[in-house]
């Protein structure tokens, strides 16, 4: 005859068996992190916080990439922006002739540099990298000059005093480069017996969305004794130049 008792031990062995079997099959499981207990694990992680997308800073949507507007040299690339490394990018085509690779590290202007290239079509070009921080920031030291070899005005720039320097290109080529630094404004001139007198020709140079003109593309004729050559003038908005500050200053700080 069962007692009382031994009925007691029983169904409490069998309560015991139950538990167990349930936890061996996996039968806890586990609530779902975001509070929502009616929810289970389902694996893909769709329950879990994901950090929303970066949103661009203002640095990095502009748009600088600016393109000659017309005449013979209409859609070449003359201005971009080195967002890595914080630098302006300048070309210009050189005239026909050998061509020659030449690197110039500028120690009087640290951290410019100068270099031929071949562009996707095998033309040359010379390629000046500028540090944002010396057009925007930092005050350039070297001579002053105001005009173009000869005392030519320089061609679509504000007037005044410019840091510059002069560089030859190399021993076998008459082609000099002159570069003019100033606040906000930046020249670059190709100086070459290749351009006649008679031909002095401007053109706006504008970003790739035609929305904003940062500068002007012009061909000086020959003058007299003085050579011809390609001048390009770079002029930085001022609320542009106000977003690369802000950048510069978020880094230096």
């Amino acid at each position: 005859m069962i007692t009382t008792q031994t009925a007691r031990l029983l169904v409490m062995a069998l309560l015991s068996t139950s538990l167990l079997a349930a936890c061996s099959k996996g039968g806890f499981e586990t609530l779902a992190t975001d509070g929502n207990s009616s929810q289970g694990s389902s694996g893909d992680n769709s329950g879990q916080d994901t950090p929303p997308p970066s949103v661009p800073s203002q640095f990095d949507k502009l748009d600088m990439n600016a393109y000659v507007g017309s005449g013979t040299y209409e859609n070449e690339q003359v201005v971009a922006l080195d967002k890595a490394n914080n630098a302006l990018l300048l070309y210009l085509p050189l005239p026909p002739g050998p061509f020659s690779s030449v690197y110039i590290d500028v120690p009087s202007a640290k951290g410019v540099k100068i270099q031929t290239v071949l562009d996707s079509q095998q033309k040359a070009r010379v390629a000046v990298s500028i540090p944002l921080r010396l057009i925007v920031k930092d005050k350039v030291t070297l001579p002053p000059a105001t005009t173009l070899p000869g005392g030519r005005a320089l061609p679509m720039m504000p007037s005044g005093e410019y840091p510059s320097l002069a560089l030859g290109l190399n021993q076998n080529s008459d082609n000099k480069i002159y570069l003019y630094m100033g606040v906000n404004a930046v020249g670059l001139f190709v100086e070459s017996s290749f351009f006649p007198e008679y031909v002095g020709i401007t053109a706006p140079i504008k970003n790739q969305a035609q929305t904003r003109t940062l500068g002007y593309f012009t061909i000086v004729p020959k003058q007299g004794s003085n050579k011809g050559g390609l001048f390009l003038s770079f002029l930085l908005p001022n609320d542009l130049a106000a977003i690369i500050d802000d950048h510069l200053s978020g880094i230096i700080n």
